[in-house]
């Protein structure tokens, strides 16, 4: 009911050394300007596709930039053990309410917090929504230089509210529903938690006829609200008068309330952290006097004091003893038998690691944590699965005893939970050693092996693969949709409802391959191909049209207006004018293909955040970019398949097609150009107006001196000042007021 089962738990992922007394990951809120579009996930690279799957020994194909959390969970595994079901529910954890409805109402209900509002409602016989919510998290200021660092920790944990849950409820049989000693024990549990949030009250003297019982109960709840409320000196004193009292109900609790006490002090005294991400320095002396007092109630009494003291001393040992409590859990962690502190090991294990704590431990070394570590030499030591993948991802084909490595590689077993990662990498190496067939052979029975459940990344990754040993165009483009696992581009957000959309879209090497390797007549062929979704067909034909209309190819234009959607199919015979006002009119139609989902998905929407028209180079498309230098990544597809006037005219028509200005200055100049020569079209006003105003949703093309931008300034007011001079009574010069 009180601070009894809630400990100083929760001490991972902190900005400053308070936060870490939370019995949970202290929020951070980052508020961003707009939108944070990022590309759409075929493979994740920080976490596994579906945690569930992967507790469950399905990991697919590991990916070096795993989180921590999850390379201990994939070691486990390699290692010959699993996670019992205690361990995977930790793993996973539980999702925060994210839906509407019955289901939500339900989750929230569900919380501790909210289960004793509901209990306290019983007892007073009221309705529960009448009932204020408690917030379990105080605030807490720590001064940095000229600064204050704000952040929140969780004052009042689960087990409070679970614990004055047990207590009401033993009370009510004890006492009775209606009784008086009842109504003043709620009353004061009221007082109590009234300190979670922000300094509240102390729970007041027991009305005069209450009984020993009720006076018991009161002097708890008034040491549980002073912790509460930060005066732990005052919480100290009244838990070591209940350890003392043999007749109290909480005399077992009280040795070890009082210790939790200290070590809250010696917290909230700490000195603040040197830099972020550094550990505050706690009060040593108090840390100390804390363990002395914890290890004589972990030797003696109740088992169940004895196993939450237990757990006290090992936080207490993070502070004092880092490298042996990480050289613990590492032990613990790694298995293979089940770790019954599976949870806490593991925050503990991440917060140490984050924190630049070190150890020689097989774990935290395989995880990346150990400091420098030799995959390969790991594994010629020690011969286990777990180095034998670290080894193959790290490998490069002409790496000296690389064969010896591969060689291992082939006697993992199908029933390996590392066979998909295996297999990959030796995929990935066969590839280096241009041995295309046997790595295609490779992929596609790993593929044919594949479940259905939390397989679709370790899918994507094999084709990403395999496309490189396509023999044949129609092998290339049977492997160059892959299966989104989220959306979350610019593109997909247009659309009313993203989760619509299909699924199969391009990633970055099918599109930089079209983009950048494929001539145009490749490109009619395949928006013609059934091989492909009919979406992905008609994106390759509004790409491959526009590029046409750059290159003033009318033959190609020709052949790929039917191929267009209906909408477009009569601007889109031709070369002339009405190609400039569809153009003007559908802004997502660009000369490229994208990563995930295509901006022609939604041609006829404006987007309010500027992705319209197209500002990367005609023939390169948008790049990807390395995370670690925001430098664009090369991208180059074998395809065998070409032939020698296949590269010749791509190279041609890329090299043409770059020369081009950016998509706004591109069909402005056309349509200033057409107004001009034909005056009298009645269009002309319109596509002048549209000119305008693409140079405003245009897509950022640099600042105000930079060359593109300046040539997209003039313009809008070429189109602007053409518009009110040749058509000063049209409606679209009263829609035009400015230029940009």
């Amino acid at each position: 009911m009180t601070a009894k089962h809630g400990s100083e738990r929760g001490r991972f992922w902190t900005l400053a050394g308070a936060a870490v007394l939370a019995a949970a990951v202290p929020l951070i809120v980052v508020v961003a300007c707009g939108p944070d579009f990022q590309p759409e996930v075929f493979v994740p690279m920080e976490h596994p596709e579906s945690p569930k799957q992967f507790a469950a020994g399905q990991l697919g194909v590991l990916e070096t930039g795993y989180w921590r959390r999850d390379k201990v969970v994939a070691y486990r595994y390699l290692s010959g053990g699993r996670l019992s079901d205690a361990e995977k529910v930790a793993y996973v954890g539980t999702a925060e309410p994210n839906d509407t409805g019955a289901s939500y109402e339900a989750e929230l209900a569900a919380r501790p917090v909210n289960q004793w509002r509901a209990a306290r409602a019983e007892a007073l016989k009221l309705d529960v929504k009448t009932t204020p919510p408690i917030d379990q998290n105080k605030t807490y200021q720590i001064k940095r230089d000229t600064f204050t660092d704000n952040g929140e920790i969780l004052n009042c944990p689960d087990d409070a509210f679970v614990a004055a849950g047990a207590a009401l409820r033993s009370r009510t049989k004890q006492w009775g529903a209606g009784s008086a000693d009842l109504a003043d024990w709620i009353k004061g549990q009221d007082a109590v938690f009234s300190n979670c949030a922000k300094p509240g009250t102390l729970p007041e003297p027991v009305h005069a006829d209450a009984g020993t019982l009720l006076k018991l109960d009161r002097d708890y709840q008034i040491a549980a609200a002073k912790f509460y409320a930060g005066d732990y000196d005052g919480a100290i004193a009244g838990f070591e008068a209940i350890g003392k009292s043999t007749s109290s109900p909480w005399q077992p609790w009280g040795e070890y309330l009082a210790a939790r006490a200290e070590v809250r002090k010696a917290a909230m005294t700490a000195l603040p952290p040197k830099d972020w991400g550094s550990q505050a320095t706690f009060d040593t002396a108090l840390l100390q006097k804390a363990q002395a007092r914890l290890k004589t109630v972990a030797s003696v009494g109740d088992p169940r004091v004895a196993q939450a003291a237990a757990r006290e001393l090992q936080f207490i040992e993070v502070r004092l003893a880092p490298k042996k409590r990480l050289d613990d859990v590492a032990q613990a962690l790694a298995g293979p038998k089940p770790d019954a502190d599976f949870a806490q090991d593991l925050a503990d294990m991440l917060f140490l690691t984050g924190h630049d704590v070190t150890s020689d431990a097989d774990l935290v070394r395989w995880i990346g944590k150990g400091g420098d570590v030799n995959a390969a030499g790991e594994w010629r030591q020690k011969h286990t699965e777990p180095w034998l993948v670290a080894a193959l991802m790290e490998a490069k084909a002409n790496d000296p005893g690389v064969a010896e490595i591969e060689s291992a590689a082939t006697k993992v077993p199908v029933s390996s939970p590392a066979y998909v990662t295996v297999s990959y990498q030796r995929a990935r190496l066969m590839l280096e050693h241009g041995d295309a067939a046997a790595a295609r052979k490779l992929t596609t029975s790993v593929m044919a092996g594949l479940g259905s459940g939390g397989t679709t990344a370790a899918r994507n990754a094999l084709l990403g693969e395999r496309i490189k040993t396509a023999q044949s165009y129609t092998e290339f483009l049977a492997d160059a949709p892959r299966t989104v696992i989220e959306m979350q581009s610019e593109a997909a957000f247009e659309r009313p409802d993203p989760k619509q959309l299909p699924r199969q879209q391009f990633d970055w090497d099918a599109a930089t391959a079209f983009n950048r390797q494929l001539p145009l007549a490749r490109w009619i062929e395949a928006a013609k191909s059934k091989t492909l979704p009919l979406h992905l067909r008609e994106a390759i034909a509004m790409a491959a049209w526009l590029r046409a209309q750059g290159l003033d190819d009318a033959a190609t234009v020709k052949e790929a207006a039917p191929l267009l959607p209906q909408p477009l199919r009569a601007a889109g015979e031709g070369t002339g004018f009405p190609v400039t006002l569809a153009l003007l009119r559908n802004q997502g139609i660009r000369p490229y293909l994208e990563q995930g989902v295509q901006r022609s998905a939604s041609y006829g929407v404006l987007d309010s955040f500027r992705d319209n028209w197209w500002c990367e180079k005609w023939g390169d498309g948008s790049r990807q970019r390395d995370p670690a230098t925001g430098k664009p990544v090369t991208i180059t597809m074998p395809m065998s398949f070409l032939t020698s006037a296949d590269k010749t005219a791509a190279a041609d028509e890329v090299k043409r097609l770059n020369a081009l200005p950016g998509g706004v200055a591109w069909v402005g100049r056309r349509a200033i150009d057409y107004a001009k020569a034909h005056p009298e079209d009645k269009d002309a006003p319109e596509a002048l107006a549209l000119t305008v105003r693409a140079t405003r949703y245009g897509c950022y093309v640099g600042g105000d001196t930079d060359a593109a931008a300046l040539k997209q300034k003039a313009i809008s007011k070429e189109a602007f000042t053409t518009l009110h001079k040749q058509y000063p009574k049209s409606a679209w010069t009263a829609k035009t007021p400015y230029f940009y």
